[in-house]
Formats: structure tokens, C-alpha cells, sequence
């Protein structure tokens, strides 16, 4: 990073610096807003359709990426992606970001390792129905996405936790954790021994 500042140039060049320094961190909430902008549709379509829920998670544990893509443009259109995936226990949408960030990735999984073509439609609706509101802030109130990004970037969990329950509610969220340069939301429901993530993450930070 460049770093100004001498004589009579001072003001003027601190100025300058400081934009430099916002540029980044405005950066990462134009990122995590995007993810809330173009997912919010599709986690709203989850929430009030059983039909909808159960045929994309069907198609998560089939690793159906075809059939999920069909699903998913159903809702968001011909938004760009850079990827979409299935783990068998798990889905992963990459947007596609302004350089330097590249991709930012949202997706809902039980941690890889502890079982095999299970996911839970019921579950996955449930989540989606709890993080709604929170998507919907991001959108609606940059103030408060900002806070969320200063979170994640001070490594700050006592914060980010109390944002994200400010507005996921459901008493089935366990756990908030910072991870990657993202978080990652844990859900667990009385009908599974696995918790359930819901991750917004870039992988590498910048």
C-alpha cells in the first residue's frame, strides 16, 4: 500500500491516503452486499416453497449441478456466476467480483467429513427462512454491512455475533464464526445430529 504525507503537501496527501485506505473496505461491503442482492430471491423462494426446497436439495445430494442450475436461474436469472457446486452435503454459488476480489461464495453445508449425500430440505428451508432478514439488511442498510465488514476484518466474533443476531433470530443458530475472510453461521436442528452452515466467505483475503 502506498503511504503519503510530508510538508506542505500534508492535508492534502492525508486526504488522499485515507481514500486509499477506504477503497479496500468499501470493496468488501459492495462485496457482501452483491451476495445478499443476488441470493435474497432465491432464499426467499426456499423459504415459501416446499416443492422448490425439496427438489434443490434432491439435487445437492445428487451433486445435480445441471438440475441446480436450472433451479437456481429460475429465481436469479442470468445473473453471472462463477461457479456453482455440490459437495453432496452442501451447495456452493461463486459471484463473480471487480479485481482485486475476484469471487466471494455463499452456500449452506454440513462441514465435509461427517457424512455423505445427506442434506436436509426441511433444514435448508428452515435456514433460509432465519437468514432472510439478515440478507435483507445487508441490502437495505449499507451502515450496517459496514459493521459487519469491520467484524470480520478486526477478527472481532463478539461483534459479529451480536450484528448477525440482531437479525437471525431462530434459536436454532449455535455458533458465529469468523472464518476465511468471511462468516459462517451454524444451525442445529433437533431432527439432525449435524449442525448446518451458512457461509459467505472469500477465500483468500486481499
Amino acid at each position: 500500500m502506498n503511504r503519503y504525507g510530508t510538508s506542505k503537501r500534508l492535508v492534502k496527501i492525508k486526504r488522499k491516503a485515507s481514500l486509499h485506505v477506504a477503497k479496500p473496505i468499501q470493496q468488501r461491503v459492495y462485496a457482501i452486499r452483491k451476495v445478499a442482492t443476488v441470493m435474497l430471491p432465491f432464499y426467499r423462494k426456499l423459504a415459501s416453497s416446499r416443492t422448490y426446497s425439496v427438489q434443490w436439495a434432491k439435487a445437492v445430494r445428487e451433486a445435480d449441478i445441471a438440475r441446480m442450475n436450472k433451479l437456481l436461474r429460475s429465481v436469479i436469472g442470468s445473473e453471472p456466476l462463477s461457479a456453482l457446486a455440490s459437495n453432496g452435503v452442501g451447495w456452493f454459488v461463486d459471484l463473480p467480483l471487480p479485481k482485486p476480489l475476484l469471487v466471494i461464495t455463499n452456500g449452506t453445508t454440513i462441514r465435509p467429513g461427517q457424512v455423505q449425500f445427506t442434506f436436509s430440505s426441511t433444514i435448508n428451508r428452515a435456514i433460509a427462512k432465519a437468514v432472510t432478514p439478515l440478507y435483507r439488511e445487508l441490502i437495505c442498510n449499507p451502515s450496517y454491512a459496514a459493521l459487519i465488514v469491520k467484524a470480520i476484518n478486526t477478527q472481532n466474533e463478539t461483534l459479529l455475533n451480536q450484528l448477525i443476531r440482531s437479525t437471525v433470530t431462530s434459536r436454532r443458530l449455535v455458533s458465529v464464526q469468523i472464518d476465511f475472510s468471511g462468516f459462517f453461521l451454524g444451525f442445529k436442528y433437533p431432527t439432525s445430529k449435524y449442525v448446518y452452515l451458512n457461509e459467505v466467505f472469500r477465500e483468500y483475503v486481499m
